[in-house]
């Protein structure tokens, strides 16, 4: 593992927090419509893993003052990976 213990460690903190905020949130009942999707829990789950790595993604690019490498990258994608099951779980409910 390439990524600072801290830096994944905080990284993990996120995204269990950003969806314990989505479990109390829940979801806009308009979501579908608007976007035009039939499946509105898969595009929620989409959503919100694109929204995890992006703000990780993010954050390495401050904490560092650089780009992630390849490895670093796939390393970020695999910490919200290793959270797919609870992931899935929530926002399959929604459709």
């Amino acid at each position: 593992m390439t990524l600072d213990p801290e830096f994944a460690k905080q990284t993990t903190d996120l995204i269990i927090q950003t969806l314990d905020l989505y479990k109390s949130a829940g979801a806009s009942p308009r979501v579908g419509q608007l976007w035009n999707c039939q499946n509105v829990g898969d595009f929620l789950c989409g959503f919100f893993v694109g929204e995890m790595v992006g703000s990780a993604l993010s954050a390495f690019q401050v904490v560092h003052q650089r780009e992630p490498t390849a490895e670093e990258h796939l390393e970020i994608i695999e910490l919200v990976e290793s959270h797919a099951n609870e992931i899935k779980e929530f926002f399959v409910r929604f459709n």
